[in-house]
């Protein structure tokens, strides 16, 4: 079990650790300039990386399935392959197009298209010798919202089947109706506190089915901090004894972030209740491997 969050994750006062995973994002347009500052000083401190490479503001997924961008491509995966090799790391996780199936990425394509490109991507790096099947020291994470999940036909639709596909990774937030609210002002549960398990059970469900003898990562997951201050420690709590009770699941990722483009706060940087509550989990001896 791998224990790790976002770039910003590291630098929380209580956390008392050092991230063995921490999240990252690239795209086609700023291949070249990976390893980033961030991603340099993650592999420095001896941690893995979950990179995603996204496609930029002028690629579609038919176009990078039809090859058009494979020079830029496997120069980015060459780099990050280069990079598990000098640090000494048995892998990097890659992920073509993190959450094809949010809103943001309708315009790329249809799930099809989707498909089509990231079987490309994978067969790129095996011919390259890039891939962990065939050499190299890539893994591939698909990575979905965790509500595709709770809507098979969604996930069915995006799925590149089993032998492209290394880990599968849902992204699941509690977010107290954050992006209809001002931040600060989220609703608080009505009945109950939130449950792991109805955020990401649905997952752990699909891919037992559709993907089975694979991982389950959670690239990025998080809450806000609602009204009541005890709600987010008790979820996160919570969160450490549901991964504890599913080991197919084999990576948790912070996201110590304000949401991009809402009013969504799950940075824990002014919640020492909270960040204790996630020192605990890393503390924990089900999540003490480092890489």
């Amino acid at each position: 079990m791998l224990f790790g969050g976002d770039a910003q994750l590291s630098g929380l006062p209580h956390l008392g650790r050092s991230p063995a995973m921490v999240r990252t994002y690239d795209t086609i347009d700023n291949a070249g300039a990976f390893p980033s500052a961030d991603e340099t000083g993650a592999l420095r401190s001896g941690a893995t990386l979950l990179t995603s490479l996204g496609t930029g503001r002028h690629r579609d997924w038919a176009s990078i399935a039809a090859g058009k961008s494979d020079a830029v491509v496997l120069k980015f995966l060459r780099a990050v392959n280069t990079a598990a090799t000098t640090h000494h790391l048995d892998a990097i996780y890659v992920s073509f197009n993190h959450e094809p199936n949010a809103k943001i990425n309708a315009r790329k394509g249809r799930p099809a298209n989707f498909v089509a490109a990231w079987r490309h991507v994978r067969e790129l790096a095996a011919r390259a010798q890039l891939d962990a099947r065939s050499g190299g020291r890539l893994r591939w994470v698909w990575i979905l919202t965790a509500s595709a999940f709770h809507k098979p036909d969604i996930a069915n639709s995006f799925w590149p089947g089993t032998q492209f596909v290394d880990v599968v990774g849902a992204d699941g937030y509690v977010s107290g109706g954050c992006t209809k609210k001002a931040s600060g002002t989220y609703v608080d549960p009505a009945e109950r506190a939130p449950k792991p398990g109805d955020i990401f059970g649905p997952t752990l469900t699909w891919s037992t089915a559709h993907a089975p003898g694979k991982p389950v990562f959670i690239p990025e997951w998080g809450s806000v901090p609602f009204t009541d201050r005890s709600v987010r420690p008790s979820y996160l709590h919570a969160m450490t004894r549901y991964v504890v009770a599913h080991p197919k699941i084999g990576a948790v990722l912070y996201w110590n972030d304000h949401g991009h483009g809402n009013s969504c706060d799950y940075a824990l940087d002014r919640d020492p209740a909270s960040q204790r509550a996630l020192a605990a989990m890393g503390r924990n001896p089900h999540f003490q491997t480092h890489r």
